[in-house]
């Protein structure tokens, strides 16, 4: 049946040059007349060329799809030609969040010839672009205004040639079909992408059926049919009522069943050399063979950890393989089983292989967390015990050794400031496991790890600031003013035992510090709220502490533990579900509160436990028995994401 979806025809549909692929008419497809995008970018050299990128351009260079080969140690897995043929339409995405007006990505797919534009589209005006690929793993790249800059939402690899990419493995998670033997020409259309791209069906001429594969994120879409320039849906499948769109069928996209293999190595390099086994019989003549990945994780005493990851080509393909060092001759070093000439993974799955032992490892094959953590109190115990980093060395062992693995990410959220951050880095003498993020100042700064050479190599002690989030923070604040504030309630009891300033903000320019006795805390308070009511500026009051003084923090009402929480988890595209907060004092409760997941430390603060006693016992937040990271250890377990 035809269906009118909106802004489309149901007699003809055209899809403009900023919103697809090609013109749909009645009977035919042809490409619509493209002016061509100017453009000038960085080469990965150093050397600027001009490079013209179009939709004709993205077409005609993925039309020859058997010709793409990939560079490095990235190897597209097409196996002696089992993959030759198969086109997996692959959705790449640059958020909003991240800023940028003009997005390009380049990468392994097309051997780094050229950028391919992506495109804003939906009310998040996010960047969008869906590429017609093989299966196999994939290196790329974005420019974003002219820098060359991975995702933080993907995943990232530290290749032969040192260069640090994002990387993508590829297989289809969706496949759409309709039956439409007299038709020559069918596309799909979903939400996937804002109903934007027209993804190109291939036709059976045997069944009549048409079909595509596609690599989607994880979720459920909606999406129709355009047969022969008639948007419609198939009689055949379920249709649901789309408010915007009218009738509609809907999928899930699930992540996709593949070999992921892990391998603990003091080696420099690692190969990993295989075959394919169904039923026990060979599916090529020939042994493959890849190099193996840095896996972002720093490693242990044995070495650094590897990966390498495989499509199967069968639900009930094994793997059969073993490992070398790359090198050849009197240098060539082989790892293989001592109870049988090759290591052998049963079914498709992740598998971490350490001290000649392979065994399941089934967090290698969900999705990846993001632990938000405070530091003091939380992670750590107290500074002044000799067992104040005992737990939080536990908790780096299994964070090196299993969540990284998986690409989880690790957020520190603390009152510190940098600095005092990283001489808390250095003296912890690695028993206090590196992050991602630190977001320091009572969320009023963000801190990118430096990865310039990839996580497992980085120091911890080097971090860029992101700017981005500082200069949010300007709106309805101002520090000349609360400062004054500050200072005339300080001079207004001339006893720094009652009332001090711990941070005017010369080091901070969107916080001030003080520190309070109990006994003038509420008053203090309220005589600093009603200055900032006069002089209408926006200013959140954290206070935080136990005994007879409190912390109090002024910060500008954007700024927070759980707003720049919020912050970083849109950058790393993760979703509130999978986002952890662990925290054990006052000032974490606004962080703890969230829609997320929350851990509450067993050592937490009374302040804290008079907060938690009030609520909602949803399972939402976990009070752990254990203290410390510890018990950070257990709120994952007990929220099924350890």
């Amino acid at each position: 049946m035809n269906t009118a979806l909106g802004k489309w025809s149901s007699q003809r549909v055209y899809r403009q040059q900023e919103k697809g692929f090609a013109r749909l008419s009645a009977g035919r497809c042809s490409l619509p007349a493209i002016v061509p995008l100017p453009y000038r970018s960085t080469s990965r050299s150093g050397a600027t060329r001009p490079v013209s990128v179009t939709l004709q351009d993205t077409i005609r260079q993925f039309q020859s799809i058997p010709g793409l080969s990939a560079p490095g140690n990235v190897t597209k897995l097409t196996d002696d030609g089992l993959f030759q043929g198969q086109v997996v339409w692959t959705k790449f995405t640059w958020p909003a969040v991240l800023g940028g007006e003009e997005v390009f990505i380049w990468g392994s797919f097309n051997e780094w010839s050229k950028g391919v534009r992506l495109h804003k589209a939906g009310r998040d005006r996010d960047a969008v672009l869906i590429l017609p690929l093989q299966p196999g793993t994939y290196e790329f790249k974005f420019v974003v205004d002219k820098v060359w800059t991975p995702a933080p939402h993907e995943p990232t690899v530290t290749n032969a040639e040192g260069h640090l990419n994002n990387y993508r493995v590829i297989a289809p998670t969706a496949t759409f079909s309709i039956k439409a033997p007299r038709a020559e020409n069918v596309f799909v259309i979903g939400d996937w992408d804002n109903w934007q791209y027209s993804l190109v069906l291939k036709k059976d001429p045997a069944t009549g059926v048409f079909q595509a594969k596609a690599h989607l994120p994880p979720g459920q879409y909606s999406y129709v049919f355009a047969v022969d320039g008639n948007v419609t849906t198939d009689p055949g499948q379920p249709t649901f009522t789309n408010e915007d769109y009218g009738e509609v069928h809907r999928t899930w996209s699930f992540e996709p069943d593949l070999f992921r293999i892990f391998y603990c190595t003091g080696w420099d390099e690692a190969v990993l050399q295989y075959r394919r086994m169904v039923r026990g019989q060979p599916v090529t003549k020939e042994w493959q063979r890849v190099s193996m990945v840095n896996a972002p994780s720093r490693g242990n005493s044995l070495g650094v950890w590897k990966m390498a990851t495989i499509v199967p080509t069968d639900p009930s393909e094994s793997l059969e393989f073993t490992l070398n060092n790359g090198a050849s001759g009197d240098k060539l070093k082989e790892d293989r089983p001592g109870c049988a000439p090759l290591y052998v993974c049963p079914f498709p799955g992740s598998f971490k292989l350490a001290k000649g032992m392979l065994r399941p490892f089934p967090r290698g094959a969900e999705s990846r967390i993001m632990l938000v953590s405070d530091i003091d109190g939380t992670m750590i115990g107290d500074m002044s015990s000799p067992e104040a980093f005992t737990s939080s060395h536990r908790f780096a062992e299994y964070w090196e050794n299993s969540a990284s693995l998986a690409g989880s990410l690790l957020v520190y959220n603390t009152g510190r400031s940098l600095g005092q951050f990283v001489d808390l880095m250095k003296k912890c003498d690695g028993k206090l496991a590196i992050p991602d993020v630190v977001i320091t100042a009572v969320g009023t700064k963000v801190w990118h790890l430096d990865e310039t050479c990839g996580r497992c190599a980085a120091s911890g002690l080097k971090w860029i600031e992101d700017t981005n989030w500082t200069l949010s923070l300007d709106a309805g604040w101002n520090l000349d003013t609360v400062r004054r504030l500050a200072r005339q309630l300080m001079a207004h009891y001339n006893d720094e035992s009652t009332l001090c300033i711990l941070d005017d903000g010369s080091e901070h320019r969107h916080r001030i510090a003080l520190t309070a006795d109990v006994k003038v805390l509420e008053y203090v308070m309220g005589r600093l709220m009603e200055g900032f009511q006069r002089e209408k500026l926006e200013v959140r009051i954290i206070t935080s502490g136990n005994g007879s003084h409190r912390y109090i923090d002024c910060v500008p009402v954007a700024a927070g533990k759980e707003k720049a929480l919020q912050y970083v988890r849109k950058q790393f595209g993760v979703p509130e579900h999978l986002c952890v907060a662990a925290g054990d004092s006052g000032n974490d409760i606004l962080m703890l509160e969230g829609d997320h997941p929350a851990i509450v430390v067993g050592n937490a603060q009374p302040e804290l436990l008079q907060w938690l006693v009030r609520q909602e016992q949803s399972g939402k937040v976990i009070y752990a028995d254990a203290c410390y990271a510890d018990g950070i250890l257990e709120g994952l377990a007990r929220h099924s994401l350890y």
